[in-house]
Protein backbone atom coordinates (compact mmCIF):
# COMPACT_ATOMS: atom_id res chain seq x y z
CA UNK A 1 0.00 0.00 0.00
CA UNK A 2 3.00 2.05 1.07
CA UNK A 3 4.70 1.89 -2.56
CA UNK A 4 1.40 2.50 -4.22
CA UNK A 5 1.10 5.79 -2.72
CA UNK A 6 4.93 6.46 -3.56
CA UNK A 7 4.08 5.72 -7.05
CA UNK A 8 1.03 8.32 -6.93
CA UNK A 9 3.74 10.85 -5.11
CA UNK A 10 1.81 10.98 -1.74
CA UNK A 11 3.79 12.89 0.91
CA UNK A 12 5.12 10.13 3.44
CA UNK A 13 2.92 12.69 6.72
CA UNK A 14 0.17 12.52 3.99
CA UNK A 15 -0.21 8.51 4.01
CA UNK A 16 -2.19 8.13 7.07
CA UNK A 17 -5.20 10.63 6.07
CA UNK A 18 -4.86 9.28 2.44
CA UNK A 19 -5.24 5.62 3.91
CA UNK A 20 -8.41 6.78 6.45
CA UNK A 21 -10.04 8.34 3.78
CA UNK A 22 -9.67 5.15 1.36
CA UNK A 23 -11.24 3.44 4.12
CA UNK A 24 -14.04 5.40 4.83
CA UNK A 25 -14.33 5.10 1.28
CA UNK A 26 -14.81 1.26 0.89
CA UNK A 27 -16.90 1.70 4.59
CA UNK A 28 -19.18 4.43 2.68
CA UNK A 29 -19.49 2.33 -0.64
CA UNK A 30 -20.66 -1.36 1.24
CA UNK A 31 -23.15 0.49 3.21
CA UNK A 32 -24.71 2.30 -0.22
CA UNK A 33 -24.56 -1.22 -1.70
CA UNK A 34 -26.11 -2.75 1.28
CA UNK A 35 -28.63 -0.46 1.60
CA UNK A 36 -29.43 -0.35 -2.92
CA UNK A 37 -28.34 -3.68 -3.79
CA UNK A 38 -31.47 -5.48 -3.21
CA UNK A 39 -33.41 -2.84 -4.30
CA UNK A 40 -31.37 -2.29 -7.65
CA UNK A 41 -31.71 -6.33 -8.14
CA UNK A 42 -35.68 -6.12 -7.74
CA UNK A 43 -35.50 -2.84 -10.35
CA UNK A 44 -33.29 -5.19 -12.73
CA UNK A 45 -36.00 -7.82 -12.54
CA UNK A 46 -39.16 -5.41 -13.01
CA UNK A 47 -37.14 -4.09 -15.86
CA UNK A 48 -37.20 -7.65 -17.39
CA UNK A 49 -41.06 -8.22 -16.58
CA UNK A 50 -41.61 -4.71 -18.28
CA UNK A 51 -39.37 -6.02 -21.26
CA UNK A 52 -41.34 -9.14 -21.60
CA UNK A 53 -44.54 -8.04 -21.41
CA UNK A 54 -44.16 -5.11 -23.99
CA UNK A 55 -42.56 -7.82 -26.06
CA UNK A 56 -45.73 -9.89 -25.61
CA UNK A 57 -48.06 -6.49 -26.19
CA UNK A 58 -46.10 -5.67 -29.66
CA UNK A 59 -46.65 -9.47 -30.59
CA UNK A 60 -50.57 -9.51 -29.65
CA UNK A 61 -51.27 -6.07 -31.20
CA UNK A 62 -49.45 -7.21 -35.12
CA UNK A 63 -51.99 -10.26 -34.43
CA UNK A 64 -54.85 -8.25 -33.84
CA UNK A 65 -53.70 -6.11 -36.85
CA UNK A 66 -53.60 -9.23 -38.98
CA UNK A 67 -56.69 -10.99 -37.93
CA UNK A 68 -58.92 -7.82 -38.04
CA UNK A 69 -57.56 -7.75 -42.19
CA UNK A 70 -58.75 -11.28 -42.05
CA UNK A 71 -62.17 -10.23 -40.75
CA UNK A 72 -62.41 -7.37 -43.53
CA UNK A 73 -61.49 -9.33 -46.41
CA UNK A 74 -64.19 -12.11 -45.03
CA UNK A 75 -67.13 -9.86 -44.08
CA UNK A 76 -67.30 -7.66 -47.36
CA UNK A 77 -68.60 -3.67 -46.98
CA UNK A 78 -72.36 -2.98 -46.49
CA UNK A 79 -72.78 -2.10 -49.99
CA UNK A 80 -71.54 -4.61 -51.38
CA UNK A 81 -73.79 -7.09 -49.30
CA UNK A 82 -76.73 -5.50 -50.27
CA UNK A 83 -75.88 -5.86 -53.86
CA UNK A 84 -76.05 -9.54 -53.54
CA UNK A 85 -80.02 -10.44 -53.46
CA UNK A 86 -81.61 -13.63 -52.23
CA UNK A 87 -81.92 -14.71 -55.40
CA UNK A 88 -78.30 -14.22 -56.95
CA UNK A 89 -77.15 -16.07 -52.98
CA UNK A 90 -79.66 -18.88 -54.26
CA UNK A 91 -78.43 -19.47 -57.40
CA UNK A 92 -74.95 -19.50 -56.04
CA UNK A 93 -75.77 -22.12 -54.32
CA UNK A 94 -77.60 -23.97 -56.94
CA UNK A 95 -74.51 -23.57 -59.26
CA UNK A 96 -72.16 -24.97 -56.65
CA UNK A 97 -74.19 -28.18 -55.89
CA UNK A 98 -74.02 -28.60 -59.85
CA UNK A 99 -70.61 -27.48 -60.35
CA UNK A 100 -69.47 -30.20 -57.72
CA UNK A 101 -71.68 -33.02 -58.44
CA UNK A 102 -70.29 -33.05 -62.19
CA UNK A 103 -67.05 -32.65 -61.21
CA UNK A 104 -67.93 -36.01 -59.25
CA UNK A 105 -70.08 -37.84 -61.71
CA UNK A 106 -73.04 -37.34 -60.17
CA UNK A 107 -75.90 -36.27 -62.25
CA UNK A 108 -78.84 -34.45 -60.08
CA UNK A 109 -82.07 -35.73 -60.67
CA UNK A 110 -83.95 -32.86 -58.51
CA UNK A 111 -82.61 -29.59 -57.65
CA UNK A 112 -85.30 -27.63 -55.57
CA UNK A 113 -85.41 -24.87 -53.69
CA UNK A 114 -86.83 -25.41 -49.78
CA UNK A 115 -88.33 -22.73 -47.39
CA UNK A 116 -85.47 -22.03 -45.10
CA UNK A 117 -86.27 -20.46 -41.76
CA UNK A 118 -84.16 -17.76 -40.77
CA UNK A 119 -84.72 -15.95 -37.46
CA UNK A 120 -84.33 -12.62 -36.65
CA UNK A 121 -81.55 -12.75 -34.35
CA UNK A 122 -80.07 -15.26 -36.58
CA UNK A 123 -76.77 -13.52 -37.99
CA UNK A 124 -76.75 -15.83 -41.41
CA UNK A 125 -79.29 -16.08 -43.92
CA UNK A 126 -80.03 -19.52 -44.98
CA UNK A 127 -80.68 -20.93 -48.24
CA UNK A 128 -81.64 -24.65 -48.50
CA UNK A 129 -81.78 -26.82 -51.06
CA UNK A 130 -83.20 -30.47 -51.47
CA UNK A 131 -81.23 -32.61 -54.25
CA UNK A 132 -81.51 -36.16 -55.50
CA UNK A 133 -79.27 -38.17 -57.05
CA UNK A 134 -77.66 -41.71 -57.88
CA UNK A 135 -73.98 -42.50 -57.16
CA UNK A 136 -71.77 -45.18 -56.09
CA UNK A 137 -70.52 -44.85 -52.07
CA UNK A 138 -67.00 -43.63 -53.13
CA UNK A 139 -68.34 -40.55 -55.31
CA UNK A 140 -70.79 -40.03 -52.50
CA UNK A 141 -68.14 -39.48 -50.11
CA UNK A 142 -65.71 -37.26 -52.50
CA UNK A 143 -69.03 -35.25 -53.48
CA UNK A 144 -69.34 -34.39 -49.19
CA UNK A 145 -65.75 -33.91 -49.21
CA UNK A 146 -65.70 -31.12 -51.80
CA UNK A 147 -68.66 -29.70 -50.82
CA UNK A 148 -67.26 -29.27 -47.04
CA UNK A 149 -64.04 -26.94 -48.36
CA UNK A 150 -66.01 -24.38 -49.95
CA UNK A 151 -64.89 -20.96 -48.84
CA UNK A 152 -67.27 -19.18 -50.40
CA UNK A 153 -70.32 -20.04 -48.22
CA UNK A 154 -70.86 -22.28 -45.33
CA UNK A 155 -72.59 -25.28 -46.73
CA UNK A 156 -73.87 -27.84 -44.42
CA UNK A 157 -75.84 -30.97 -45.10
CA UNK A 158 -79.38 -30.10 -43.15
CA UNK A 159 -81.00 -33.74 -43.15
CA UNK A 160 -80.09 -36.85 -45.73
CA UNK A 161 -81.80 -40.19 -46.53
CA UNK A 162 -79.57 -42.91 -48.25
CA UNK A 163 -80.81 -46.18 -49.42
CA UNK A 164 -79.26 -49.08 -51.81
CA UNK A 165 -80.72 -48.95 -55.10
CA UNK A 166 -82.12 -52.49 -56.40
CA UNK A 167 -79.65 -53.70 -58.28
CA UNK A 168 -77.50 -52.95 -54.94
CA UNK A 169 -74.82 -51.48 -57.03
CA UNK A 170 -75.25 -47.98 -56.15
CA UNK A 171 -77.33 -45.73 -53.38
CA UNK A 172 -80.46 -43.38 -54.34
CA UNK A 173 -79.58 -40.04 -52.13
CA UNK A 174 -81.86 -37.24 -50.93
CA UNK A 175 -80.05 -34.26 -49.04
CA UNK A 176 -81.28 -31.14 -47.62
CA UNK A 177 -78.63 -28.31 -48.36
CA UNK A 178 -78.14 -25.61 -45.82
CA UNK A 179 -75.94 -22.54 -47.06
CA UNK A 180 -75.88 -19.83 -45.01
CA UNK A 181 -74.31 -16.04 -45.81
CA UNK A 182 -73.55 -13.34 -43.46
CA UNK A 183 -77.35 -10.73 -43.34
CA UNK A 184 -75.91 -7.45 -44.76
CA UNK A 185 -76.43 -4.83 -41.82
CA UNK A 186 -76.90 -7.21 -39.00
CA UNK A 187 -76.71 -6.26 -35.40
CA UNK A 188 -76.94 -2.45 -36.26
CA UNK A 189 -79.46 -0.45 -34.43
CA UNK A 190 -81.96 0.77 -36.59
CA UNK A 191 -82.97 4.75 -35.90
CA UNK A 192 -86.52 4.52 -34.58
CA UNK A 193 -88.78 7.52 -35.28
CA UNK A 194 -91.14 8.95 -32.58
CA UNK A 195 -94.74 9.04 -34.28
CA UNK A 196 -96.93 12.25 -33.25
CA UNK A 197 -100.80 11.41 -32.34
Amino acid sequence: MIAFLNMLGVEKDEHRSVIVFLMCVLVLGNLVWFVMGPSLFISLEKLEEHKAKLTSEKIVQANYKEYKQKVDELNPADDELASGSESEQAAKVLETLRREADGNGIRLIRNTIARSGTRKDNPFEEHKRNVQFETGLINLVKFLQDMAVKEDSMIRVGDYNIRPTGDRQRVAVQMSFIASYPKPNFGKKKSKKKTKR
